[in-house]
């Protein structure tokens, strides 16, 4: 073979290498990105990787002056309208003043073409495209539910569905170009999406139990539990509608179409720093979120929750029951005793600690308050008995309000009438009427009857109040001779 001839054959594998290249299976309206190779008074050629060059009518891309807006070497998008005998027939988004018949192609294609939204109207929006006007109803302007008069003055890329009476009646689609770009991130979604993953998203609904948030070509549920760390009761109280946020994939069933979301794991996990903020020791005001039998539950931070311990909860004194002396939404100060960051759980007290927001307070120094017989002070309701009202009077100070000293409480049911009359939290105003080592007896104001002393369930208070033996009826009569 000859050296001439084994050239032609490098030729010719080199071309066909190339051709093998180029594309020709353009579809009609599919869009394209192009170079600019040349133009002519008529014409603009676009190298859009074909065997030939595309051709675009160069009266797409001038301006009002009639000015181009393109030159070669630049890279522009187009779509494919067809194409005979190598013949590549292109355009582009219409706007401005493209000739009406373009838009007979346009709507014959598929062709995206661009419209301005001038105004509502009686049941969508009145469109203006080049110099004809279009009508898009609400439900085809957008995929998810917006305000309405968001659209007006903007432009945007419509769909022709409907061209009749020679263009006079065009209705448009923007939904339906939306949904074909939702379908495509959702086969990318489907490929790139993982469990665990990071991304970005909108909300779009709010419902009773969580919110509906986008994640680009899916809607994903964030339920109510996921919003946030701390105690969610409604999800407009976290996040509105429109809102960007940042949500953590917990769950892909995509037979189902259904993928679960979660905000507050995106935000961290708040007990990855409780041992460095909560040491054992420390004061803090927390809020009572839950009562049970046992104990108190303390939110110290969204998502970070303690335990007082029903024996932890009366400064010594025994309590039947948290109601007896906090209730929901109470804020309190409390200790930490003990912090267990495995298994989420910290220990706290309330002993040797006063109320923030309806403690008794001292004087400016913080020094606590000095009780003196025939005082007027202000104390808090700390617990009922159906003998009496105790009232903490400082952070290691209760009195008893008995109840032979309370006007107006009747019927069977005393213990009742005392919590109506002092409900457990509130503010009681009492008068010091008598102290005796620990034990301090109350009176109200202006209202002194009897001695308590000479009640049979003295010896009750004596023993509820410090968790000591202080005195009993048999004390009381101990030395008289009977």
């Amino acid at each position: 073979m000859t050296q001439e001839n084994t050239n032609q054959n490098d030729f010719g594998s080199v071309l066909d290498q190339q051709m093998d290249g180029f594309r020709s299976d353009f579809e009609v309206g599919e869009r394209l990105t192009g170079m600019v190779t040349a133009v002519d008074s008529k014409s603009v050629f676009v190298d859009v990787n074909a065997r030939s060059e595309g051709i675009l009518d160069r009266g797409q891309v001038t301006d009002e002056n009639g000015e181009l807006t393109v030159q070669p070497g630049d890279t522009i998008d187009v779509y494919f309208m067809g194409g005979e005998d190598d013949e590549l027939r292109l355009t582009t988004r219409l706007s401005g003043d493209t000739p009406d018949s373009s838009l007979v192609d346009a709507f014959q294609a598929g062709i995206p073409v661009e419209g301005r939204v001038e105004s509502e109207r009686t049941g969508g929006y009145e469109i203006r495209i080049s110099n004809q006007r279009a009508f898009c109803p609400y439900s085809q302007i957008d995929i998810f539910r917006n305000d309405p008069g968001a659209y007006i003055g903007n432009k945007f890329r419509f769909q022709i569905i409907e061209y009749d009476d020679n263009g006079r009646n065009l209705v448009v689609s923007r939904r339906q170009l939306l949904q074909k770009e939702r379908d495509a991130q959702k086969a990318r979604l489907k490929e790139e999406l993982t469990e665990g993953a990071v991304v970005e998203g909108k909300i779009t609904k709010l419902m009773p139990f969580g919110a509906f948030c986008d994640i680009g070509g899916m809607e994903g549920l964030i339920p109510m539990r996921e919003l946030g760390w701390g105690h969610t009761e409604k999800a407009e109280d976290v996040v509105r509608e429109g809102d960007q946020v940042t949500v953590v994939v917990q769950e892909m069933d995509w037979d189902r179409e259904r993928i679960a979301l979660s905000l507050r794991k995106a935000q961290g996990d708040p007990w990855d720093s409780v041992a460095g903020k909560y040491p054992v020791g420390s004061r803090l005001e927390g809020s009572i979120t839950k009562l049970m039998p046992f104990g108190a539950f303390v939110e110290l931070e969204p998502g970070v929750e303690g335990l007082v311990h029903v024996s932890k909860l009366g400064a010594g004194r025994r309590i039947n029951h948290p109601k007896e002396v906090v209730k929901e939404g109470d804020l309190v100060e409390v200790s930490v005793e003990s912090v267990d960051v495995e298994r989420r759980r910290l220990s706290l007290s309330m002993e040797n600690t006063a109320g923030i927001e309806d403690a008794v307070a001292g004087d400016e120094g913080g020094a606590p308050i000095v009780l003196r017989v025939g005082a007027t002070v202000n104390g808090v309701v700390d617990g009922i008995k159906d003998f009496g009202v105790f009232v903490r009077l400082g952070a290691n100070q209760t009195g008893l309000l008995h109840i032979s000293q309370v006007n107006d409480i009747q019927g069977r049911d005393r213990e009742g009438a005392l919590r109506h009359r002092f409900p457990p939290g509130s503010t009681a105003e009492v008068v010091i009427k008598e102290m005796k080592g620990d034990r301090i007896s109350l009176a109200l104001p202006g209202d002194f009857r009897g001695d308590p002393d000479n009640d049979t369930r003295t010896g009750e208070f004596m023993q509820d109040s410090q968790g000591e033996n202080l005195g009993s009826l048999g004390d009381a009569l101990e030395g008289l001779d009977l």
